[in-house]
Order: C-alpha cells, then sequence, then structure tokens
C-alpha cells in the first residue's frame, strides 16, 4: 500500500509525505518538502556585519525574533562586545513574546483540530470559544511585547550590535505588565485544555538537546545539555553537528553523532522542567506525564507548558526592568566601540551563538574580517535539526497504525498530526 499525502496543511511552509507498506514493512518514508533554495546564507557573505541581522531576521515571519537577535549576539561574540544587563533583559522580554506568539498560534489554530477530527476551524472556534479567545490575547500579548521593545513585531528594527537603536517608552512597559495578568490566566486556560487531552500512545528512544542554564529556564543564554553529553558550549556542539545536503532538496538535515535527534519545547522540558515558573510547574504537574518523556506528540503538551511559564517570566522581567533607569547609548557610542573592536582583528574573527527559538535551538556562525564584511556564515535551523528525527519517527510510527488495521484515512490524519506535533517551520529550513 502506497501512502501519499500532497499536502500537509497547519504548517509553517509547503510540505507532502510519501510511504510505501509492504508486508507491514515500511519502504521510503519521507517529508516531501516543497520549499525552493532561498540561498540566504550566500546573501549574507560579503555583507556589512551593520545590516546582516536585518537580512537574517527575513528568512522567517514567524520568528524573525530570534533570527534577528542570534545574529546580533554572534557578531557581539565575534567582536568580543560585552552588553548591559538591560539590554540582555530586553531581548529576553522580546523572545518571550516570540514563544508566547508562536506557541499560541501552533497550539490552538494548528495542533486542537487533530485531536477531534475537526476539519473545519470555524466549528473547532464555536466548541472552544473560549479558548480561541485565550490563544489570541496571548498572540497579542507576545506581539506587543515585540513590537514596544523592537519597534514592530515582525522584522524588528531596533537591536543592534551593543544594544538597541531606540530603548521602549517606560509607559508602554508599565502597560505590558498590567495585562502579563490576564495573559498568564489566558495560558493557564489553555495549558489546562491540553492537559485534558488524549496523546497517542507512541515512545521511542531519541537523543534530545537544548540550552541549559545554572540559574534559569534557558531561553537567550546557555550551555548545551543532552542526556548523555556532558554540557558544551554551542561552538563545540556546532563542531558535532554533522549536516547533509538531501538529495534534490534545498534542506541539509543534522545529526548529532551521526543518529537523528530533537529540539524544541520537548527537549527543553525534559532538560530544564525543574527550573520551571511556579505556574508552568503546576502545568507540568497536571499533565501528568513522566520526565524525561520521550512521545513526539508530547511536544504539543510541552508548549502549552511552557506559554504558562513565557507568560509569568514575562511579568517577572517586566517588573524587574520597571524598577530600573533606562539608559540610552548613543549610535556614536556604539560605532566607536564597534569600530575599534573591527581594528584588532588580525585577518577574521569568528563568533558562534544560539538561541533557543519556538521550534527549537538556533545556531548562528559568521567569521568576519576588520572592514566589518562577512566572509563565512552558517545558520542550522530547529527544523532542520529536527527534519531527520521526524522522519524516523514517522517510520516507526506507520507499523504501529498498520498493525491495528487503520483505515487509510485515519492513517493519514495521524501521519499529519505527527508532522504538525513537531510544528516545523520548512521555511527557516530552506534558508
Amino acid at each position: 500500500m502506497r501512502i501519499k499525502i500532497d499536502h500537509i496543511a497547519k504548517i509553517e511552509g509547503h510540505a507532502g509525505f510519501t510511504a510505501d507498506i509492504v508486508g507491514g514493512d515500511i519502504r521510503g518514508a519521507r517529508l516531501d518538502v516543497m520549499e525552493g533554495a532561498r540561498l540566504l546564507e550566500g546573501i549574507l557573505r560579503d555583507r556589512s556585519i551593520f545590516e546582516v541581522s536585518q537580512i537574517s531576521s527575513r528568512i522567517c515571519g514567524v520568528c524573525p525574533v530570534v533570527h534577528t537577535l542570534t545574529s546580533i549576539k554572534t557578531l557581539e561574540q565575534a567582536l568580543h562586545i560585552e552588553v548591559s544587563e538591560q539590554t540582555v533583559l530586553l531581548r529576553k522580554i522580546m523572545m518571550l513574546g516570540q514563544i508566547l506568539n508562536s506557541h499560541a498560534l501552533h497550539l490552538f489554530f494548528f495542533s486542537l483540530s487533530d485531536f477531534f477530527g475537526i476539519d473545519n476551524d470555524m466549528d473547532l472556534i464555536k466548541k472552544y470559544g473560549s479558548r480561541a479567545k485565550d490563544a489570541l490575547i496571548l498572540r497579542e500579548f507576545g506581539n506587543k511585547l515585540i513590537e514596544i521593545i523592537g519597534g514592530r513585531s515582525i522584522h524588528p528594527l531596533t537591536p543592534t550590535i551593543g544594544g538597541f537603536l531606540k530603548l521602549p517608552e517606560k509607559a508602554k512597559l508599565t502597560n505590558l505588565f498590567y495585562q502579563s495578568e490576564e495573559a498568564l490566566s489566558a495560558a493557564k486556560n489553555l495549558a489546562k485544555l491540553f492537559s485534558s487531552l488524549k496523546y497517542p500512545n507512541f515512545m521511542r528512544s531519541a537523543p534530545y538537546a537544548s540550552l541549559h542554564h545554572l540559574s534559569e529556564y534557558a531561553c537567550y543564554d546557555g550551555m548545551i545539555k543532552t542526556p548523555t553529553e556532558v554540557k558544551v558550549a554551542p561552538a563545540e556542539f556546532m563542531d558535532i553537528i554533522q549536516e547533509h545536503q538531501l538529495q534534490n532538496s534545498a534542506i541539509k538535515e543534522s545529526f548529532y553523532h551521526g543518529k537523528p535527534y530533537m529540539v524544541g519545547a520537548l527537549a527543553r522540558i525534559n532538560n530544564n522542567h525543574d527550573q520551571l515558573n511556579s505556574e508552568a510547574k503546576k502545568a507540568l504537574k497536571r499533565a501528568n506525564i513522566h520526565i524525561p518523556t520521550f512521545n513526539p506528540f508530547h511536544n504539543i503538551l510541552a508548549q502549552a507548558v511552557e506559554i504558562v511559564h513565557c507568560a509569568q517570566e514575562a511579568q517577572k522581567l517586566l517588573r524587574v526592568i520597571l524598577q530600573k533607569e533606562l539608559k540610552n547609548e548613543t549610535r556614536a557610542q556604539r560605532d566607536e566601540l564597534i569600530n575599534s573592536k573591527l581594528k584588532t582583528i588580525k585577518g577574521s574573527a569568528k563568533g558562534i551563538e544560539a538561541i533557543e527559538a519556538p521550534r527549537g535551538t538556533l545556531y548562528y556562525f559568521y567569521e568576519i574580517n576588520s572592514d566589518g564584511m562577512v566572509v563565512n556564515c552558517n545558520i542550522i535551523t530547529p527544523t532542520s535539526q529536527n527534519l531527520a528525527r521526524l522522519e524516523k519517527d514517522l517510520e516507526e510510527y506507520l507499523p504501529k497504525l498498520a498493525d491495528k488495521k487503520t483505515l487509510k484515512k485515519e492513517m493519514e490524519d495521524k501521519i499529519k498530526m505527527l508532522v504538525r506535533a513537531y510544528d516545523p517551520c520548512l521555511t527557516c529550513a530552506t534558508h
């Protein structure tokens, strides 16, 4: 029997699925990515360090914040520039907004219908009108966090090497703080809903990796943690990752010690669950799952727990930033610092950094010269890391469906559900 799905809806980008089942054996299970080459890494070469972060944010319209900030953070490492506590706080708040926005979209509008077999989203909204409102509250709150700090919610304008071109107004940050309680309530409502759902029982062994920080649930900073590896710096882990160009595709798959691995909300919860905020710990306890969990469908549940954490964390960081007097650094001061750092470069300087995107760890590598031009770069996105593991999961999951004499339509629905559980971003993967 051949299973061929021409289009999988409710994912970021375009993909289908093909597999043959012969005598219960799965042959050639693969995700057919229908995205053309975009060549962003080539476009970034021979560009000024002052413009590459604005270009790299165009890799994705769903998660431009993390591309902007990881790009800037990598350039700062190459230049040995340390940013202020104020800058780090504002960047972290932007990242919380990015995760809230993305997770709320995926949870309610992409994944929830899979649990009920609802094809029409209007029927889903009628069934769960209050939860639809909660998802919209979270998306609006997340967008506002980004917009007020970053200048706009998509492709932010204000983040730059060394800080921000313009600081947010205190009054607007105060309004966000007052809105945070409503956002936290909405997040808890959504988490309760997703804790009550019945997830397919599919356990498999798979390495997972994420940032880990000693004193906080890692999002912006940290070492790379896996179940078996001593925690390593992003640069060391990027050396371990093996990238392979897929034949007839614009995507490169990534392997960890030669094996497919998983990044994203599930990896973060498995690695860092003890550092969740108090309300998120309650949400995780309510979910009643054993940690670490190796069920990829639980990535959906992990995202539901994370929105509670991120809403509460945004509230905490807003309170901290409001107690500080925001100090504006002039553009002239930043340019002088950057130019002085460029003069110290002998030949070239390299930087490797990572930040947790909604879908997993995003890695950037830049090599720059003393003229402030990018000589070389490499970007490893979460979906390019997850793709090999997703295909392996599909290969292992299909026989379980076939053993149960599942109808072809039901089998196709389960395949789509597993793909959507990973929340892939195929435009990021084809950067």
